[in-house]
């Protein structure tokens, strides 16, 4: 797996994540079986442990939540892996946003979708208008940014427009990491940020940028956001899709999904000379095997959404160090789940 992928997945928060959706799996696909599996673009597709879905948000760029409260949490010192994954498994059942914090965790956060839309929009509107070298205006619309545009450059071609809530604010959201100067500077102008208050943000702002590590050294989750959709979006992907935001350049992202492997599947790893083995599949049904897909995309224009993009199979021993056997003994038991007849 690239550097990169292997940066994005082997955190504490992802791995708990990814666990979480695990469960999941076995539901949709006992669900399947039966021929009630949500269709693609058809909501529900999660379990009891991620109903609620959940966007996952380093805090240091949200400087307060939508009745103009500063964010509040309780602090702590540094926290065990053991202890952060227990948090992020109680705060999936939550609606709204949990912001992520190196000293404690704020959980069910109601953000201001249009701040942030605002705020996206602006930034990437003075961007494009700052490097236009035409001196003649023409048209105004040379300088329209919609927050759509900002959107599909940040999602996968198979998620159409109209956009749902969650997309929509943690993609926006996102841009105080994608360019956090720029984010800065408008939340100073737009909020009417005092000097002393300017400068606690900009500490706050730079703290978000960094990886924060466990009491042990693990990573217990990089500076990006982490969006559980309660969606599938393809036919192949079994659960919500699990989308990585806000690293990099601008248009990169990631996206987590567990798929069949069946010709469709194994056709895409030989173009992107990738290989699976028995010791990848991360759950089997009846004749069906399921894996782990990771998918990193290039950054693309203001706009635009290109296809290239790494793909790379999430090992169960090599990246996420989780017992494929309790997860299924406990979500058998869960959902009353039955093994098939072969």
């Amino acid at each position: 797996m690239i550097d990169l992928g292997k940066k994005l997945i082997q955190t504490e928060l992802v791995k708990e994540i990814i666990s979480i959706r695990l469960d999941t799996l076995w539901k949709m696909l006992a669900l399947r079986k039966e021929g009630l599996l949500p269709e693609p673009y058809e909501e529900g597709a999660t379990g009891k442990l991620d109903n609620k879905g959940g966007i996952f948000i380093p805090g240091g760029v949200i400087y307060q939540d939508v009745d103009e409260v500063p964010i509040s949490y309780n602090r702590q010192q540094k926290m065990s892996s053991k202890i952060f994954r227990e948090k992020i498994r109680k705060a999936m059942q939550y609606d709204n946003a949990t912001l992520l914090f190196p000293d404690g965790i704020a959980t069910g956060i109601n953000l201001d979708s249009g701040f942030f839309s605002k705020a996206a929009r602006r930034i990437f509107m003075f961007k494009k208008a700052a490097f236009r070298r035409k001196k003649r205006i023409i048209s105004q619309k040379y300088f329209q940014v919609m927050a759509s545009d900002i959107i599909r450059s940040h999602c996968p071609t198979y998620m159409p427009q109209p956009y749902g809530a969650r997309t929509r604010i943690s993609t926006c959201a996102a841009v105080g990491l994608i360019d956090p100067p720029m984010f800065f500077s408008y939340c100073g102008t737009q909020l009417s940020l005092t000097r002393i208050q300017l400068e606690a943000f900009a500490k706050q702002i730079d703290i978000a940028q960094d990886p924060v590590k466990s009491l042990s050294g693990k990573i217990l989750y990089q500076p990006c956001l982490v969006v559980c959709h309660d969606t599938r979006y393809k036919e192949n992907n079994l659960t919500g899709l699990t989308r990585l935001i806000g690293f990099g350049k601008f248009g990169e992202f990631a996206t987590i999904s567990f798929e069949q492997i069946n010709k469709t599947l194994l056709r895409e790893l030989k173009r992107k000379d990738q290989s699976i083995g028995q010791e990848d599949v991360l759950a089997e049904y009846g004749n069906m095997q399921i894996a782990g897909i990771l998918r990193v995309y290039s950054p693309t224009k203001l706009g635009k959404r290109l296809q290239r993009y790494s793909l790379n199979v999430i090992s169960p021993v090599n990246d996420l160090y989780i017992d494929l056997e309790q997860i299924k003994q406990e979500a058998f038991e869960r959902y009353h789940i039955n093994l098939p007849s072969s």
